[in-house]
């Protein structure tokens, strides 16, 4: 059922409604006042509605309008794809969810806003809710996602905002995620040399942190978003445009395995339910996973978001607001699979976890291109957003906004994408495996054929070419020491200056505060 939540934010005030005579709406900003002042709701020209529809942790290439191989039968996204605008170089600015929800929001990239951590308090920008809210929008959040709504300013800006969990830590998720963020001997040195030298020690750990797992995903995975969606729209005002975010979380572990043609033993069932922190920390454990099933769950997952994504499309045809609705579909990461050594998400910036699907659809007045080849930011998103509702396109031929908005970008042509341990989930894995590529702190850019990647530990540049088979499944061609200095200066110096303009947070290249590594070792990082 149905429900609206007033939410008390982290300094005590309660969101209310967008309308209440404390809060009139902002004027348009001075150099938009005279071109797009008629599109205020009950003015003459009502701007469109913008559903902004994030699948978290899916990958550009397990989608048909990526071009992948291996893709999940996806109907309602290819049929958005043939009607609207395909962005098949897309790249998430983070490899996990909280910078990555930050940089969509705000259209800074992490090393701008400098929200890395799981820190609790207001957005560090302007959110383009925010904007719209204060434009007229009448704005909403229906999130399965815990962290959207755990008071990390992720939910800034939405008047509505519906989850089944308000305001939880992952240590709050399941009883077993807290006994593990208390207990030192599940991550010591003691324990990953047992597991190495025993593997099937993994099961017993596994037998208690796995069926939480599939029950805390079943109870916030289900009907339950698509119906609070449909309902908020059944009843809202129609005269009033609005802004609404989904996020389905699907295609976030854990999986069903699906068998390929072939029985599955009852070890690799275990194994493949084992947690992404020990198939990264315990060497021989990754190799025992029998990933071909579990990709194959993955796809099956992606799918289910697919029907949720077309119930909310029914929603809007019902409602008739199809027609003058901007529908985005993207996701905040991808998810790796063993590819490069890499699992799941949250460390490393394999092409796995970087790059996204992007569709583009409708409203009906706007002529958008059928597809753009350039690589595409999800920083970009927020200029898209606000030139929509300001009456006019959100992009051209190029894919480019008309309006753009936020703070400066890197004057390069490169797309980046933060890699770890800059993020809280990796901080388990410092200490550990410092040999592995996905535990460096790593800067990914995308820039015409080729991907390079800045470790920032050794200052090594290695370069992709992005023609040709999967780069996952391909070494890098490590650049020479003359290249990587010359690189270093064309291409990642940019981005690097723009972290001297951002508001708090901790540096792509420095440690956290002592408080805030306190407190994840309280949750079980190390």
């Amino acid at each position: 059922m149905f429900r609206r939540i007033k939410f008390r934010t982290p300094l005590g005030t309660t969101m209310t409604p967008f309308g209440d005579s404390a809060n009139p709406p902002a004027p348009l900003d001075d150099s938009s006042r005279a071109t797009h002042a008629d599109v205020r709701p009950g003015g003459p020209t009502r701007p469109p509605n913008l559903l902004f529809i994030v699948l978290d942790c899916a990958r550009a290439k397990s989608f048909a309008a990526n071009g992948g191989d291996r893709t999940a039968r996806t109907p309602v996204i290819d049929r958005l794809a043939r009607d609207g605008t395909v962005f098949p170089g897309a790249v998430a600015p983070a490899n996990w969810t909280v910078p990555s929800h930050m940089s969509m929001f705000t259209g800074d990239y992490p090393g701008t806003h400098g929200r890395r951590t799981f820190e609790r308090g207001p957005a560090p920008r302007e959110t383009t809710a925010s904007w719209l809210a204060r434009r007229g929008y009448e704005t909403a959040m229906f999130t399965e996602m815990v962290h959207l709504v755990g008071g990390y300013g992720l939910e800034d800006g939405y008047a509505q905002r519906v989850a089944r969990h308000i305001g939880i830590s992952d240590e709050e998720r399941t009883t077993s995620n807290w006994i593990a963020s208390h207990s030192e001997a599940l991550y010591s040195p003691w324990m990953r040399r047992l597991l190495e030298r025993v593997p099937p020690f993994i099961v017993p750990l596994n037998f208690v942190n796995h069926p939480q797992e599939v029950a805390f995903k079943r109870e916030v995975c289900n009907s339950f978003v698509p119906d609070a969606f449909r309902t908020w729209v059944d009843q809202r005002d129609a005269d009033r445009p609005f802004h609404a975010f989904v996020n389905l979380v699907d295609a976030h572990e854990p999986y069903p395995l699906v068998p390929n043609g072939h029985r599955i033993g009852a070890m690799s069932r275990w194994y493949a339910r084992t947690p992404r922190y020990y198939l990264l920390a315990v060497p021989g454990l990754q190799a025992r996973v029998p990933w071909e099933e579990l990709l194959r769950g993955y796809l099956w997952s992606i799918e289910q978001a697919d029907r949720k994504v077309g119930a909310m499309v029914e929603a809007l045809e019902r409602a008739g607001e199809r027609d003058r609705t901007l529908i985005v579909v993207t996701a905040d990461h991808g998810q790796s699979f063993g590819e490069g050594g890499n699992v799941f998400h949250g460390c490393g910036a394999t092409d796995s976890i970087a790059r996204v699907p992007l569709v583009v659809s409708g409203p009906a007045e706007f002529s958008l291109p059928h597809r753009v080849d350039r690589w595409t930011s999800l920083c970009e998103l927020p200029s898209w957003f606000k030139a929509a509702a300001s009456g006019r396109a959100p992009f051209d031929e190029t894919g480019t906004a008309p309006m753009p908005f936020g703070a400066p970008v890197p004057s390069t042509d490169a797309v980046f994408c933060e890699g770890a341990p800059a993020s809280d989930p990796n901080r388990s894995l410092r200490g550990i495996r410092a040999d592995a590529p996905w535990n460096h702190r790593l800067l990914a850019a995308y820039r015409g054929e080729e991907k390079l990647v800045l470790d920032l530990e050794t200052s090594d540049v290695f370069r992709w070419t992005m023609t040709g088979s999967d780069p996952d499944l391909r070494p890098p061609e490590p650049c020479s020491p003359g290249e990587s200095r010359a690189l270093r200066a064309e291409v990642f110096e940019p981005y690097r200056g723009i972290e001297s303009v951002g508001r708090g947070g901790p540096s792509l290249d420095q440690a956290l505060a002592p408080e805030i590594d306190a407190r994840l070792r309280s949750w079980g990082y190390d």
